[in-house]
Formats: C-alpha cells, sequence, structure tokens
C-alpha cells in the first residue's frame, strides 16, 4: 500500500530495530541520542540550536544533492519506511519528531515529507531562515 508521498508501509517483521546511546556534538552543541527497538530520543539542553544545525545538512551525495528542509524530509521519509520514530527534545519537551507515525500537513510544506511534524512554533524557526536566503537569491 501506498500513501500520498509514494511509501511502501512495511510489515512490522521487516521494520527496522535501532539501539542507539551515542553523545553526538553538532556545532558546538553536545546531545545524546538514544533509543532501543523502533524510538529514538535525541536530547539536548540547546534542542533549538542542535534543530537548527541539522536543518543545514547535505545528504551524503549517494543519496542526492539535497541539503537543508528537503533533506530533513526525505530523512525523515527514509524513518518511517523503515518503521523509526525520532524524537528531538530538550528541557521543555519535543521540538520535532520525524518517521514512523508522524503525519503533518506543515511538515509537507516546509519539508516536502508529512513525516516531519515541528511540536513547537519555534522549530519552524531554522526553515524561515532558509526560505529568506532563498527569496533574497532569486531577488539578486
Amino acid at each position: 500500500m501506498t500513501d500520498a508521498e509514494g511509501s511502501r508501509e512495511r510489515p512490522s517483521s521487516e521494520a527496522l530495530s535501532v539501539t542507539a546511546d551515542l553523545d553526538v556534538e553538532i556545532d558546538g552543541v553536545f546531545s545524546h541520542l538514544a533509543g532501543d527497538g523502533r524510538r529514538l530520543v535525541l536530547h539536548s539542553e540547546h534542542p533549538q540550536s542542535t534543530w537548527s544545525a541539522l536543518t543545514q545538512a547535505s545528504l551524503p551525495d549517494s543519496i542526492g544533492d539535497v541539503r537543508g528542509p528537503r533533506a530533513i524530509g526525505r530523512v525523515a521519509r527514509a524513518m518511517a519506511d523503515a518503521g523509526v520514530h525520532l524524537d528531538v527534545e530538550g528541557p521543555r519537551g519535543v521540538v520535532v519528531s520525524l518517521g514512523d507515525g508522524e503525519r503533518s500537513v506543515i511538515g509537507r510544506v516546509v519539508t516536502g515529507s508529512t513525516a516531519v511534524r515541528p511540536r513547537s512554533a519555534r522549530s519552524l524557526l531554522p526553515f524561515v531562515g532558509v526560505a529568506a536566503r532563498r527569496i533574497a537569491r532569486r531577488r539578486k
């Protein structure tokens, strides 16, 4: 079965299982990735900084020449297809959720994938910055 984005639902017996306990540094901000099974949590004392850095990342060339919000959308879609879910969280709770179980119209608009669900208005700020830079380049 496929949805509007063309993803195939995977039987639960084929879902990817991940075990993670990893400290990560992204642009000088430390985070901790943990999970067991199909649910992962990326926890940071500064989740907005972590999320902003992630939204500026590029995918490896082997996947495609995509960066920024569209790269996040592709990663989220791949996670959903594999049955994996990620919450990016901080001291005040979840900032954004990606992957399996997420369906967001806002995520579709800003990343091209419904598998990205912003959980706060602040989580949209990195996308606004990307859009503003894109508009400024077009006007030059």
